[in-house]
């Protein structure tokens, strides 16, 4: 019988034990949030420290961690690795890991400049630029996906779906190696209404009219959405994209279509909910459309500049008042 990995001493190993303990935490995370947030963060870590002993850290080890990791800009990363080593460490610490307490709390009593929060959000002009680029280029799929993107404010991977590993027992449905996909399909839109269900990453159920949205309507004069199967398929593989692939796929349109570099696909979802608080004056409107249970949720994604927002205050106000200056 093979034996898993062993904990002597240092982080790489405790990383490996980490993922792999039947009770650890790891085990708890969302497939995609391993695959597209731990995995590569540990594997940095792993990396770049994985061979220091863990009994011997101080906090100036951390530091200088913190400075190498966010050389070159790359503060979101160095926070991010800081936060996943607080978590292994904190595992360390509940199984009685030698070193592992200690290391844990030096590290509980530091503080590190977190990356700022994203500024930039997708216009829609971007978004109309994408989806007649990808028309040009017969990529129908990514032009459906930005346009219903841009008019419903959805995430993309409620859109284009995700593939998660294959559970023991579970038959049919679309099976590549280990892996099925779970998504929108063709039978989620009845009478022009797209309803996107709950799951795990969508709290709240939400429904959109299609016939009243602008750019997938336009979309659709040069293309049809599906009768059967998923919403969305890659043009290349004949089947749903694996997020990473449409990522690319989309950058490469994007690219083409003249959008901005420092404008990414995710940012749809930020652009759309600006526009839609822009619109409404109203942030809870917006966030019944974001399907987000809690408005500060929705307020991380509004990112419209406040000369604007107060230029409309200001005129509301002044609005309510019976005596004008003359």
């Amino acid at each position: 019988m093979k034996q898993g990995p062993v904990f002597d001493g240092t982080i790489g190993s405790l990383i490996r034990v980490y993922r792999v303990d039947p009770e650890s935490p790891y085990q708890l995370l969302k497939h995609s949030s391993r695959i597209r947030d731990y995995e590569p963060t540990l594997k940095l870590i792993e990396s770049t420290v994985g061979e220091r002993a863990i009994v011997k850290l101080k906090g100036e080890d951390f530091r200088r961690w913190y400075r190498e990791w966010s050389d070159g800009g790359h503060v979101r990363r160095a926070h991010g690795a800081i936060r996943k080593l607080r978590a292994v460490l904190s595992y360390g610490l509940q199984q009685r890991l030698h070193g592992c307490s200690t290391a844990r709390e030096i590290l509980h009593l530091m503080r590190f400049e977190a990356p700022e929060a994203r500024k930039i959000k997708m216009e829609y002009e971007h978004a109309l630029a994408v989806c007649n680029q990808a028309l040009k280029d017969k990529r129908p799929s990514i032009a459906l996906t930005q346009a219903i993107q841009w008019d419903t404010g959805l995430r993309r991977i409620h859109i284009i779906g995700e593939w998660l590993p294959v559970q023991e027992g579970e038959q049919g449905g679309i099976v590549r190696g280990r892996t099925k996909w779970q998504g929108l399909t063709a039978a989620d839109i009845e009478n022009g209404v797209l309803t996107v269900p709950l799951t795990a990453k969508n709290k709240v159920a939400t429904r959109h009219d299609l016939s009243a949205c602008p750019l997938v309507q336009h979309v659709l004069t040069q293309t049809e959405l599906p009768k059967v199967g998923p919403l969305i398929v890659s043009e290349t593989t004949k089947l749903p994209y694996r997020e990473n692939y449409y990522a690319t796929d989309w950058r490469t349109v994007a690219d083409s279509a003249g959008v901005p570099k420092g404008v990414w696909s995710m940012d749809s979802r930020a652009g759309a909910i600006s526009e839609a608080e822009a619109a409404t004056g109203s942030l809870d409107a917006a966030r019944k459309m974001a399907g987000h249970t809690n408005a500060k949720t929705t307020q991380g994604y509004v990112r419209n500049d406040d000369l604007d927002n107060n230029r409309r205050v200001a005129e509301a106000r002044a609005n309510l008042r019976p005596v004008k200056h003359q």
